[in-house]
């Protein structure tokens, strides 16, 4: 079921990075939670969206959003990536990629679309991350979404990637949020 504005996500069920299993809306605590599907722990793109995440997780808290996010990758190479670059948030570990399926995110159809459009400012910023892409893992040419809900679970925003590099950054994110009433 791919994800809309005013449509209830359904609850699902994850391993956290200490192996205990958690319920998907146990974890909606704050005004609004994003769920940010990346590609796999190799893509540079998803890695740099991850540190820029985690570089501006402590105001997105302030502001009261919660950061989950869901990768390609077994829960063993998650936990231990998140460990190496200080993640404060939670990422799911999906490696058969079955939160992808059920929420209809989908794959590219080529390479050549996958990165067609590609932001040349996020490709600038893997020098100041020290970024290097590594190897590929699961589904190579799998997009990305942000689905964010409110407290009860109602999606508030969605955004379907066109590209590799078209994930909405944190001050996106919060700008786009703006515009959202708390407890619609």
């Amino acid at each position: 079921m791919k994800l809309t504005e005013g449509t209830e996500i359904d609850d699902f069920l994850f391993l956290t990075n200490n192996g205990n299993c958690e319920s998907f809306r146990s974890q909606l605590k704050r005004n609004f939670t994003a769920v940010i599907f990346l590609r796999h722990l190799g893509c540079g793109m998803s890695q740099l969206d991850m540190l820029k995440y985690r570089d501006a997780y402590k105001f997105l808290k302030e502001q009261d959003i919660e950061i989950l996010m869901v990768i390609q990758g077994t829960e063993a190479a998650v936990a231990e990536r998140t460990a190496k670059l200080s993640i404060p948030f939670t990422v799911i570990a999906d490696p058969e990629q079955e939160l992808y399926g059920h929420f209809n995110i989908p794959s590219s159809e080529s390479m050549r679309q996958l990165v067609y459009g590609v932001s040349e400012d996020k490709l600038l910023e893997f020098d100041y991350y020290g970024i290097e892409c590594q190897r590929f893992e699961g589904n190579e040419l799998q997009l990305q979404a942000t689905i964010v809900v409110d407290r009860k679970g109602q999606v508030v925003l969605s955004h379907y990637s066109e590209n590799i590099s078209d994930v909405p950054s944190p001050s996106e994110l919060y700008q786009m949020l703006q515009a959202v009433p708390v407890g619609s």
